[in-house]
């Protein structure tokens, strides 16, 4: 029975293997990670914006601030933050609004550079992995007179499976650096935009009282 591709790969691809398989572990993890907190259940629940609209347009700020402090998603903080300073020039608002969604939006970047760079290591590690598998190659061909190609397998299938590995851990592990990023970026889009309709709707309130 032959092995499958993936067991022939760890018992075949050499100790650099090992490695890769730990980048895949990590990055793994920290892509499920930022997966579930860039959900919109924690980014922008519509629930809450429905409470919360609904207590401002009734001028019943300080059941708004109530459910924005109760509420643990990121717009949440940056609600509760423009209903504490509600009274400051509109000026002053986009302000704290400007600094409060760069440190949410850098909260949710934290350790996606990782995940980039766990990619080009993994790469790395099966370019490593393919040097150590030639070396062993050329040792073999120096050490025998008559070269037996059976005894050069090893070095051969090490210096194949690594790289195979590498580049099947990198490539996923890109593709999720780069869509996390694409997410974290419409976030920050999003949250900025409702922010904005979050000051208006405050405005209009206190101009109708």
């Amino acid at each position: 029975m032959n092995e499958s591709f993936i067991v022939s790969i760890v018992s075949k691809g050499g100790f650099f293997v090992y490695p890769i398989l730990a980048c895949s572990v990590v990055a793994l993890s920290i892509f499920l990670k930022k997966f579930f907190l860039t959900r919109e259940k924690n980014i922008l629940p519509q629930g809450f914006l429905r409470k919360l609209y609904a207590c401002i347009s009734k001028g019943k700020l300080s059941e708004a601030i109530s459910l924005s402090v109760e509420d643990s998603s990121v717009f949440g903080k940056i609600a509760h933050l423009i209903l504490l300073h509600k009274d400051k020039s509109k000026k002053d608002l986009e302000k704290i609004v400007e600094d409060e969604g760069a440190r949410q939006v850098f909260l949710l970047s934290r350790s996606n550079e990782l995940l980039g760079s766990l990619s080009n290591i993994s790469t790395l590690l099966g370019l490593l992995g393919t040097i150590s598998g030639m070396i062993t190659v050329f040792q073999v061909i120096s050490t025998q007179t008559v070269v037996d190609p059976p005894s050069l397998a090893g070095g051969i299938s090490e210096a194949l499976y690594t790289t195979a590995f590498g580049l099947i851990v990198a490539i996923p592990t890109f593709v999720g650096y780069k869509m996390i990023n694409n997410r974290i970026s419409e976030i920050s889009n999003i949250l900025q935009d409702e922010s904005t309709r979050l000051i208006y709707e405050l405005e209009k309130t206190s101009e109708e009282k």
